[in-house]
């Protein structure tokens, strides 16, 4: 089919991209990288000044409610002293001064309690507690203390012995409205004998003193001295003390006062801690940093578009160049993916006459002589590898021949009573001789491996039976596939005369078969000698090397060569051991049938 000669065409095919691409980047890297620097200190610097502002910002409306909060509870607490040392209540305090309702002094007290929490809004109630009448004044009325619903105070009261007093939190009547109350001992001789109860209405409090942006972006808390929470834009927190609120707990851990970013639930917050002026209060508050964060990323919203500018321009400009580039290159690219359409070009008469017809012609030509070339070093490397093979297979076979006849001859001069172990050796080697020998066929099943790996251990054991006892596992679904040709038998051999034979007696052998994913292992394990970790890494090293001839070990690297050989660099042996603990040599094959 006719390839379009057209922009389209060029951005669909894969080599223009490689040209287009490649001019882009150089074209985008070019502006881009000056326009990122830039916009990235522009932008850090806005965030850095932004941050400032707000802490700033933050730092001085906390002041401001700090300033008007301690005034206010000044101003409550010399409420709370006139009132202890007004003369009726010092009176109310020793004696039923008060049964008389209609008394002037009654009259003039009243007046004093109920104009207070008119003058000043904030303020909910006053009432005085005098311990020699067991009685409570209220506005207009003396109740007794056992009536009166509203006493969640008297436990901090009987706690109080200092004339300076306390402030709590707690719900009127166990239930709203929520109280900073200020307990005022009275003390008459050194001894207390009641008290002035001033109640502030939180809610109140915390309106007036925050100014509208505070009460939509930030959160105030204030925190007496035993670290409970008597004001709080959070209802819920109020009340509670500060250990059992995890994140005020972390802030007021910090013992810091001033200004940090924190994270909150998630949010990062401007936090300001201060401390009372005049009491041993703490002022807290927490500025959320989404309203910056949202003009913050304007910013990055308007920086991205400018990106995304850039990149589109550098699109189009590298789209252009690219096409004028590509037109001249797509003629040779042809030429290397079908010079069969090209044979007209072999003339280099008419090629010189051409820039372009002459590259094309020499490209031509490299490729004939490449394939040549190549189908020549394919034939040759085939004939290597067939060779290679067939070397490694023979070489295994004067070994073991010698250690079987060994064996026999030794067992020929031991036995002198009888000729069974004799018989047996013989039958055992013909079987191997039948199956070893014959240099036909080198990939059989696993099954005739372990077959024939047995009778070879069936001679082991007629001259070292007493020395070693050998363990099977395996899995009968690997006997089908195949292995190469002697193959376990080496190794076996390796380890019974170099890791349990130098060791004497109770040697153990455990050769182990399985499927590993898509590959199956073999695992031929002794308790011999074992070996040096750094033996054991030279010959891994040797065993990863297809070029490396072993002086030692003959068994174990020619296993490996010709697992690669047949299988792939892939696969192959690898040794593991620990100096008198034994070794481990692992076989790993492909879950394949060759056969």
């Amino acid at each position: 089919m006719k390839k379009k000669n057209n922009a389209w065409s060029y951005i669909k095919n894969y080599k223009f991209n490689s040209m287009f691409i490649r001019t882009f980047l150089l074209i985008f890297i070019m502006f881009s990288i000056p326009f990122f620097i830039l916009s990235d200190l522009y932008y850090r610097n806005m965030e850095h000044v932004a941050k400032q502002e707000i802490i700033t910002e933050n730092n001085s409306l906390l002041y401001g409610v700090r300033d008007i909060s301690d005034s206010i509870l000044s101003d409550c607490d010399m409420l709370c002293t006139y009132i202890s040392y007004n003369d009726n209540v010092q009176m109310f305090m020793v004696n039923d001064w008060f049964t008389n309702i209609n008394s002037e002094s009654m009259k003039e007290f009243t007046r004093l309690v109920k104009a207070l929490p008119l003058i000043y809004k904030y303020i909910d109630s006053i009432y005085v507690y005098s311990e020699y009448n067991q009685s409570v004044y209220i506005g207009e009325r003396k109740s007794p203390l056992k009536r009166l619903k509203d006493i969640s105070w008297m436990e901090e009261y009987n706690r109080s012995e200092d004339v300076s007093g306390s402030t709590i939190p707690r719900l009127k009547n166990d239930n709203y409205p929520r109280l900073i109350t200020i307990i005022k001992p009275i003390f008459i001789d050194k001894v207390k004998r009641g008290a002035v109860v001033l109640n502030i209405n939180s809610e109140k409090l915390h309106n007036i003193i925050t100014t509208e942006k505070y009460q939509n972006q930030s959160d105030i808390y204030m925190i007496n001295n035993t670290g409970k929470v008597i004001m709080s834009s959070d209802e819920k927190q109020f009340g509670r003390a500060v250990k059992d609120i995890p994140y005020l707990k972390s802030i007021m851990k910090s013992d810091s006062s001033g200004s940090v970013i924190k994270n909150i639930d998630g949010i990062n917050s401007i936090v300001s801690v201060i401390p009372s002026a005049k009491f041993g209060f703490t002022y807290l508050s927490m500025t959320s940093m989404l309203h910056y964060q949202n003009k913050l990323d304007q910013l990055k919203l308007q920086i991205i578009i400018l990106s995304i500018l850039l990149v589109v321009l550098s699109l189009i400009f590298a789209y252009f160049t690219a096409i004028r580039s590509y037109k001249p290159v797509a003629e040779i690219i042809g030429v290397l993916e079908e010079p069969e359409r090209f044979n007209t070009y072999d003339d280099s008469r008419k090629a010189r006459l051409n820039e372009l017809r002459y590259i094309i012609s020499t490209i031509l030509k490299q490729i004939k002589t490449n394939e040549k070339m190549k189908d020549e070093l394919d034939s040759k490397l085939k004939l290597l590898e067939q060779s290679q093979f067939a070397m490694l297979q023979s070489q295994i076979n004067p070994h073991f021949l010698y250690n079987t006849l060994e064996t026999i001859n030794w067992m020929a001069f031991d036995l002198a009573k009888g000729d069974n172990k004799v018989s047996k050796a013989v039958n055992s080697l013909a079987q191997l001789f039948r199956n070893n020998v014959y240099m036909g066929d080198y990939i059989i099943s696993i099954g005739q491996e372990i077959e024939n790996t047995k009778n070879y251990l069936d001679i082991l054991a007629l001259r070292y039976g007493d020395v070693f006892e050998a363990r099977w596992e395996i899995d009968e679904a690997i006997k089908p596939y195949s292995i190469i040709k002697i193959c376990l038998q080496p190794i076996i051999e390796n380890a019974v005369y170099h890791g349990i034979k130098p060791k004497g007696t109770g040697g153990l052998l455990k050769i182990r078969g399985e499927i590993s994913g898509d590959d199956i292992v073999f695992t031929v394990r002794d308790n011999g000698v074992g070996m040096e970790q750094v033996l054991v890494n030279e010959i891994n090293q040797k065993l990863n090397d297809r070029s490396s001839l072993a002086e030692d070990h003959i068994g174990i690297y020619n296993v490996n060569q010709r697992i690669k050989i047949v299988f792939g660099k892939e696969y192959g042996v690898l040794i593991e051991s620990r100096k008198n603990f034994g070794t481990s040599v692992i076989i790993r094959i492909p879950l394949v049938n060759l056969q």
